[in-house]
């Protein structure tokens, strides 16, 4: 039975029933790795904003998989997630959270865009909608992961995000705003491994992004988007 190298992070996270005991998260972490993985090393960290550049350079030693028990409050901080996503591509690394078990290296850029998108697009954050992101997100993640493995031909590609539509005219105002206002994340999703358009329109539907008109992602809207920020570009 195979058995994956973890790094561990524990840190003093503040919940509703106060602060996180840190021998209840190397229980959990225990409990959770069983046969399936092995912990070759454990950071603890300060309490405050999560500092993982320690953790991150063991994960690169020991090619592991790096492990929070509890991402806790930065789950919902866009600058937090933006760079810890950005240093797990850099550096080829898995990412997951106990108590989050859809972040990963290939939601954590997502899910900050979509944060700091949410009031200017509108959004609300209704139980229906995060049950959906969070089933999207799991697939997404077993998808992209299965097709990065040896010999499926297919490998994820980080760097190579396929360029924007060309450009047929700069369109509306209204229009332009749109298309920035979704930039990001249609960015982030590119990023992740996305290459259609119909992958495209998937996400942001399963995310819960309202398309014009409050109506739903097809491929044909996709590159209208993309079109309009080609031409701003």
């Amino acid at each position: 039975m195979s058995s994956d190298p973890f790094v561990s992070y524990l840190s003093p996270v503040r919940s509703a029933q106060g602060l996180s005991d840190r021998e209840s998260q190397r229980t959990a972490i225990a409990r959770q790795l069983g046969r399936r993985g092995r912990l070759v090393a454990e950071v603890v960290g300060d309490e405050g904003r999560p500092d993982l550049s320690a953790a991150l350079a063991l994960c690169r030693r020991h090619g592991a998989t790096l492990l929070m028990a509890e991402l806790g409050e930065w789950g919902d901080d866009p600058a937090f997630l933006r760079a810890l996503g950005g240093d797990l591509r850099r550096w080829n690394l898995r990412f997951c959270a106990l108590d989050r078990p859809e972040a990963s290296e290939l939601t954590l850029g997502i899910m900050a865009a979509v944060a700091e998108a949410e009031a200017r697009l509108g959004v609300v954050r209704t139980p229906d909608t995060m049950a959906r992101r969070r089933e999207f997100y799991a697939r997404f993640t077993a998808d992209r992961r299965k097709r990065a493995l040896p010999g499926n031909g297919e490998g994820l590609t980080v760097g190579g995000v396929r360029p924007l539509a060309e450009a047929r005219g700069p369109g509306t105002a209204r229009s332009r705003e749109r298309a920035e206002d979704v930039a990001p994340i249609l960015t982030e999703i590119r990023a992740a491994g996305a290459e259609t358009l119909e992958q495209v329109a998937h996400a942001l539907n399963a995310l819960g992004i309202p398309a014009a008109r409050g109506r739903r992602w097809y491929p044909m809207q996709v590159t209208r988007i993309e079109k309009r920020l080609a031409a701003v570009g």
